[in-house]
């Protein structure tokens, strides 16, 4: 089996709250006859990095700078080989962008293609076979952009940020021109597919995001009082913290015994904060701020119960299925979530987790409630949750499937180039 050589093509790494890019990552080179190259557009942002994603960043190119002469030397490149090309991509990156948006947005795009372009101009010489990134977004944009100044393959992961949040012209512009869409679940599959009319049914395969079940191996829970509740997830407002922290405060006028701590940062922090102390929930909310692997691994082996309660924001951003979920479900902790987008693909009510409405403090109050009281049910989904990350969200198995695709695409390229 000849070698793969796969370029990792990421906006920024790392980000704290992407621990899936890095495992998956580790995974893949763990796959035989596979080699990653790792390519970030951004610098990271300071703060904490998960000790996986430290092993790694030795090995990231950051694209240069604006006033570095590499970024200006590739331009030169590319504009004396392939002027048409590189004019006809600028033009469609920034032609929306200018014309219905703020300028701001203008000058972002126009350095994340100076950046792409720089990104090739590195790649231009290596062994590789094709292009991966995550997020059909900016950095799924300097992928299609690598592509076609290189005659690269290229694959992108649809998330939910690049899907529901963001401007949706990057979506099918990159999706459509994609060898291979991974989408991590079947909810974002069918949104794809319904979005950009361009995307082939069969160009898009399902291969969820997965964990290091290694890592995340349960520890014996034994019934004790106060319930600790645990919830893990950036402080924005698609996390649901706030209705987790009114849902404390009718547990606590019902006179449940419990310990609530929240694990992330973010810009709702002080908004937070002020509910907390508005619910006289300062002794029993506590916001522990962002956390490293480690330090989270040890926060589920402490708790009890596992909240998470996502919800659709007005503007249509929502989650996927959140990684912490099959964190949380992998220590056999049983979950209360929401059946915002994929979620109900991974905590299937009263099989693996308990779902209630999004945006209702006292469906998540009862459902903390009615697992405090029982036992048996609490074991049940905390076995079952585990069982079946087993089965769908192991990171080494679905890493094996995500390289079996890059080979697919790799072999219906060099098919077509025969």
């Amino acid at each position: 089996m000849s070698e793969l050589n796969v370029a990792y093509v990421l906006f920024k790494f790392p980000v704290l709250t992407e621990t899936f890019i890095a495992n998956e990552i580790w995974a893949l080179r763990q796959q035989e006859g596979v080699k990653i190259h790792l390519f970030s557009l951004l610098k990271p942002d300071a703060g904490p990095v998960h000790p996986l994603s430290e092993q790694l960043v030795s090995d990231v190119w950051y694209a240069p700078g604006m006033l570095s002469w590499r970024l200006w030397q590739a331009q030169v490149y590319f504009l004396v080989r392939s002027p048409g090309r590189y004019f006809a991509l600028l033009g469609r990156l920034l032609g929306q962008a200018y014309s219905a948006r703020p300028l701001g947005l203008f000058f972002k795009r126009l350095v994340i293609f100076l950046k792409a372009v720089a990104v090739a101009h590195r790649l231009r010489a290596m062994p590789v076979n094709l292009v991966h990134t995550h997020f059909a977004w900016l950095s799924g944009a300097a992928a299609r952009i690598i592509s076609m100044l290189l005659d690269l393959p290229y694959t992108v992961t649809v998330h939910a940020y690049d899907i529901f949040s963001v401007e949706s012209d990057l979506l099918c512009f990159t999706t459509s021109s994609a060898s291979r869409v991974v989408a991590i679940s079947e909810f974002n599959k069918q949104t794809v597919l319904d979005r950009c009319p361009g995307v082939e049914q069969s160009a898009v395969s399902i291969i969820h995001c997965g964990i290091d079940l290694e890592m995340f191996r349960p520890s014996p829970r034994e019934d004790r009082e106060p319930l600790k509740i645990l919830s893990v997830g950036s402080l924005t407002a698609k996390k649901g913290h706030e209705y987790l922290v009114r849902a404390c405060q009718q547990l606590k006028a019902s006179g449940i015994d419990f310990r609530c701590a929240i694990i992330g940062g973010g810009p709702d922090e002080q908004d937070l904060k002020r509910l907390i102390r508005a619910c006289d929930l300062e002794d029993l909310v506590e916001l522990r701020g962002p956390r490293k692997q480690p330090d989270v691994l040890s926060a589920y082996q402490d708790a009890d119960l596992f909240v998470l309660g996502c919800v659709v924001l007005s503007s249509g951003g929502r989650d996927g299925i959140p990684v912490v979920l099959m964190e949380a479900l992998a220590m056999q902790l049983p979950v209360v979530s929401t059946p915002v987008s994929g979620i109900p693909e991974l905590v299937r009510h009263g099989e693996t987790g308990w779902l209630v409405p999004e945006r209702d403090a006292t469906a998540l109050a009862e459902a903390v409630t009615h697992l405090a009281a029982d036992r048996s049910l609490r074991h049940r989904l905390g076995r079952n949750g585990r069982i079946l990350v087993e089965k769908e969200f192991d990171i080494r198995g679905n890493a094996a499937r995500l390289a079996d695709v890059f080979r697919q695409v790799d072999a219906e390229f060099c098919g077509r180039r025969r």
